[in-house]
């Protein structure tokens, strides 16, 4: 079920009609799915889908069009793990990792909550269409790791995309389970490098972003204890600025910076178990303003995007279970200028 609800505290309007039309879109209506990346991997202007499904495989979908308007989803390929047919998937995040034209895509995978050794999946693409995994040849299948959500992000200013991979933590025997970050050696493989991110932090959600816009990627993470938001000195080290910026939310389960409000500024959303926020970046830099805040049951994702077509960002929330009942999802709207105050 989803509740459609608004986001400022005026200009009340009609919710917009919501139908499920995954059926004729060709996608499962039941399936126990951890998570999904839209990517337009075939570069034909329509985007596509790559599904991470917890306990068995995964799909790359591509989008087909009919008259000039999308019809359905054709599923083009599956993530099936025939060298170690150990699944316990979870994560995954596109980029074309060879630079050649071809879009590939990482997946990674828990350790049967640190029990075992696992192996992260890294997909190349070649023939176009069709992908293998070469995570041992690149370096990245970080065995003892509990492997959360992987991100793309740029380290050295080449162009060839480098890694951090978000691992949750601790395990259950001696093995340390950190994140981690690599730099991509010319398109051949990745080298693990340490600037600052190595550490049993865990990984609940992961973003890479420019924050000060200072031409370096920062990151933003879901740690196990707290949200962090990781800045990088130019060319250096990254430091934990969270709590500078005014932000302290504990136990954080998905979080996202981007623009809400249309100005040049970056804003915060974020969801823990009980609540979704959105804070405003004010003029001084600090992010600790808030101007919504939603009381939630079991606050488990965050989806944000322009949904209806009107008046910018609106933010989705996705909740979890209570026992074996499914809690609602919710829609928030952007009615124009957020007001504080709401919720």
């Amino acid at each position: 079920m989803m509740i459609v609800l608004s986001l400022s505290a005026t200009g009340a309007r009609a919710a917009p009609r919501v139908r499920d039309v995954s059926a004729r879109a060709n996608l499962r209506r039941h399936t126990e799915s951890y998570d999904v990346q839209p990517w337009d991997w075939d570069h034909d202007g329509w985007t596509d889908l790559l599904v991470s499904h917890h306990g068995w495989t995964g799909d790359v979908f591509r989008a087909i069009e009919s008259s000039g308007s999308f019809d359905h989803f054709d599923r083009s390929f599956k993530l099936d793990d025939t060298i170690h047919r150990r699944r316990d998937r979870h994560g995954c995040a596109w980029a074309d990792v060879d630079v050649d034209g071809l879009d590939d895509f990482i997946c990674l995978k828990g350790a049967r909550q640190g029990t075992a050794r696992k192996w992260n999946e890294l997909w190349i693409q070649g023939p176009a269409g069709t992908w293998s995994d070469h995570a041992h040849r690149w370096n990245v299948e970080d065995v003892w790791g509990r492997g959360r959500r992987p991100v793309f992000i740029e380290l050295n200013h080449d162009r060839y995309p480098d890694l951090f991979l978000g691992n949750d933590s601790p395990r259950r025997n001696s093995h340390p389970s950190p994140n981690r970050t690599f730099v991509n050696v010319g398109g051949t493989h990745f080298a693990e490098t340490h600037l600052g991110l190595t550490s049993e932090s865990g990984a609940e959600c992961a973003q890479a972003v420019d924050i000060n816009h200072d031409g370096w990627q920062d990151l933003l993470l879901c740690g196990r204890d707290r949200l962090k938001i990781y800045r990088r000195a130019p060319g250096g080290e990254f430091h934990d600025v969270a709590e500078a910026l005014g932000v302290h939310v504990r136990e954080p389960r998905a979080a996202w910076i981007g623009r809400i409000n249309g100005d040049a500024s970056l804003d915060l959303v974020t969801v823990d178990a009980g609540h979704v926020t959105v804070r405003l970046r004010r003029a001084s830099g600090d992010l600790g303003h808030i101007v919504m805040s939603h009381r939630l049951r079991h606050g488990h994702g965050v989806a944000v995007g322009d949904i209806d077509g009107r008046n910018g960002q609106d933010i989705l929330v996705v909740q979890g279970c209570i026992g074996n009942e499914n809690e609602p999802d919710l829609l928030f709207l952007n009615d124009g200028p957020v007001a504080p105050g709401i919720g």
